[in-house]
């Protein structure tokens, strides 16, 4: 989902009425309106995608404890 208040794209967590929890790949977490939000567009997904993929690729780093 893409939350036009935040400008960010992310995964819906949880919905509790009219109020929904959005989570993205680094665990960052917020919550917004449903009328806030609209479906992720194809450039979106493909944000999110990446995202994904770069967070695992740095949690892999730190678990071998590779610095930057």
């Amino acid at each position: 989902m893409f939350d036009r208040g935040s400008q960010l794209v992310g995964v819906v967590h949880a919905q509790h009425g009219t109020k929904l929890t959005l989570t993205r790949p680094s665990g960052l977490r917020w919550h917004t309106r449903t009328v806030a939000v609209r479906a992720a567009n194809d450039r979106e997904l493909i944000q999110l995608r990446a995202l994904v993929k770069h967070n695992r690729h740095v949690r892999s780093l730190a678990s071998l404890g590779v610095s930057r």
